[in-house]
């Protein structure tokens, strides 16, 4: 049952992390892959390679691994249920052609859930670059821009982000928990905090599912099933204000978002990276936010950056509030979330 009445006390556990802490921490994020690794993951996908199968089909059945497999389940627990993201380097994406080094990637992913659309038009795999979209357009996407993003969650349990490119300078990667955002505020101005459990219109940005609306109405925060759940995209909440028929935000709900943006955007309680070529980042949205700088691009329209992107729903994860089914389309556990419209015919580009 949602229970949105009865508040969360402050809350503790591997997830209430701070950047600061994470900083001076980097073994606790940051595995490295082997040589045992690197030929297990190479064999794995020259073998589904071999067999023609559609990439969009690819699953840990049919993309087996080795030791690197059992580690993989170990992290699907951390992510659920520990500090939340992973950082994994050492991938030699250089030496890959665009077939092999998507299939490795979408095969690593199968070991932690099943891809899920990223957009309307059913992208299983993401091409995270500049493409010149107007950063001014409201149905456009900010990764589609060298522009700052802003802390957000994606629509899935699991994101991940597999660098082959990456910017001239900027593009660095932010991490922050939204528990210990939540914790911040609860200190900081109790007053505020029920102002984030109540429904805030958030823009579909275009992609819209048949018999909805525009704007799906999920709260930031949501106490379900003893677990906290965020779900945030302030671009999207500004955006969202446009529709008539989106409900108006209060003058407290305005200032707790302020209050939400201030928090995470403090040096000290978010973690900044850079991915190189060959790292692979693993995000659990439910409890981490990320974002991204602005960045400058090479001249070169074939050194600029590019990063792979999976959706994943994960098995074995927490129940969601039955309100997020106007964003994730159901909420039933390993087969939630993504962008699913009547255009929608799923896929996974390999190029894009």
């Amino acid at each position: 049952m949602d229970d949105q009445t009865h508040l969360p006390p402050h809350i503790t556990g591997p997830v209430a992390w701070t950047g600061k802490d994470m900083t001076a921490e980097p073994e606790r994020w940051t595995y490295h892959l082997g040589d045992a690794d690197v030929a297990d993951i190479e064999a794995a996908a020259t073998a589904f390679i071999e067999g023609g199968q559609p990439l969009g089909l690819i699953s840990k059945d049919s993309f087996p691994l080795g030791a690197f497999g059992n580690w993989l389940e170990e992290l699907r627990e951390n992510l659920i249920r520990g500090i939340g993201f992973q950082l994994i380097k050492g991938l030699p994406v250089e030496t890959y052609s665009s077939q092999m080094r998507a299939t490795i990637f979408c095969g690593i992913g199968s070991h932690l859930g099943v891809a899920r659309s990223q957009n309307a038009a059913g992208h299983l795999l993401g091409h995270v670059r500049d493409i010149g979209a107007d950063v001014n357009d409201p149905n456009a996407r900010i990764y589609q821009t060298t522009s700052r993003q802003s802390f957000h969650t994606d629509s899935c349990d699991v994101v991940g982000l597999l660098c082959i490119r990456e910017a001239m300078s900027g593009g660095d990667s932010m991490l922050a928990s939204s528990v210990t955002a939540y914790n911040e505020i609860l200190s900081r101005r109790p007053d505020l905090v029920a102002h984030l459990f109540l429904p805030v219109a958030t823009d579909r940005r275009g992609e819209v599912p048949e018999n909805e609306d525009p704007f799906f109405t999920i709260p930031v925060y949501n106490w379900h099933a003893h677990s906290l759940t965020c779900i945030y995209q302030r671009n999207y909440i500004e955006s969202a204000r446009r529709f008539e028929t989106a409900p108006e935000l209060s003058a407290q709900q305005i200032e707790a978002l302020d209050l939400l943006d201030e928090i995470v955007n403090e040096h000290d309680m978010h973690l900044r990276m850079r991915l190189q070529p060959g790292d692979m980042q693993f995000v659990y949205n439910h409890s981490l936010l990320h974002d991204r700088t602005s960045f400058t691009d090479w001249p070169d329209p074939d050194q600029r950056r590019h990063l792979l992107r999976l959706w994943l729903a994960v098995p074995g994860d927490r129940p969601l509030p039955s309100v997020f089914a106007q964003r994730y389309g159901s909420v039933e556990i390993g087969n939630r979330g993504g962008v699913i419209t009547e255009e929608t015919v799923l896929h996974a580009p390999v190029d894009d």
